[in-house]
């Protein structure tokens, strides 16, 4: 198979990969409404359930190996007999909405969302200068674009927080190797985005940004 043809596959299985991994968005906007609705621990013990359920998925597609159609088998070489990245990445929304204020936690689940989405697909198609491993200077530039541009429609009024994380979601995507970045990813822009709002004395009052502002005006009967 020619390189030109082997990209061309690579690119259309990680477009297929991408879009499943954008099923997480409305995981969010759904933990969203349960936090408000039923109070932040009823939000992360519903997030839990849901944890709990994908590990059973894992267990018994690990276990039983049950064939998979190639047009659905969007798991990448190391995840056939390894836990997929949508554990690590439930795994990270538990931990950053326990530990993080939701601004910086939401902020961070989302960077990792769409970042790596923007540096993948951009890495494949047009990458030509590699900076780490398999990572390219174009996809890196990408993913740090979208970074900032989420960063900014998440938490407007606080440009040195939004792009700082921006910075460090990028970097930890471009290194992380054996581990997986939607696991890293979200704790290490999460960590610095909390370090930074405590250090600023942000009382995040330009939250919510134009996303979630747009989520909350649609539900009034249930958002204030």
């Amino acid at each position: 198979m020619s390189k030109k043809k082997r990209r061309k596959k690579s690119l259309r299985k990680e477009i297929l990969r991408k879009l499943v991994h954008l099923m997480e968005v409305p995981v969010l906007f759904v933990y969203t409404f349960i936090r408000h609705i039923f109070g932040e621990r009823i939000g992360i013990l519903a997030i839990t359930a849901l944890f709990l359920v994908l590990l059973e998925v894992e267990y018994f597609r690990l276990e039983y190996k049950p064939k998979i159609p190639p047009i659905f088998n969007v798991f990448r070489r190391r995840e056939r007999d390894n836990v997929a990245g949508t554990i690590f990445f439930i795994s990270a929304t538990i931990i950053v909405f326990a530990a993080f204020d939701y601004p910086i936690a939401l902020t961070a689940l989302l960077l990792t969302v769409f970042g790596d989405l923007a540096a993948a697909l951009v890495g494949i198609k047009f990458g030509r200068h590699f900076l780490y491993k398999d990572k390219t200077l174009e996809g890196f530039l990408s993913g740090l674009c979208m970074n900032c541009f989420i960063g900014y429609l998440m938490l407007p009024g606080y440009p040195i927080i939004f792009f700082s994380m921006a910075i460090i979601a990028s970097v930890v995507e471009l290194l992380t190797g054996k581990l997986d970045d939607n696991l890293t990813v979200p704790l290490f822009s999460g960590f610095t985005g909390q370090m930074l709002a405590y250090a600023l004395h942000a009382p995040l009052a330009a939250f919510p940004g134009p996303i979630m502002g747009s989520f909350l005006q649609y539900m009034p009967g249930f958002f204030g």
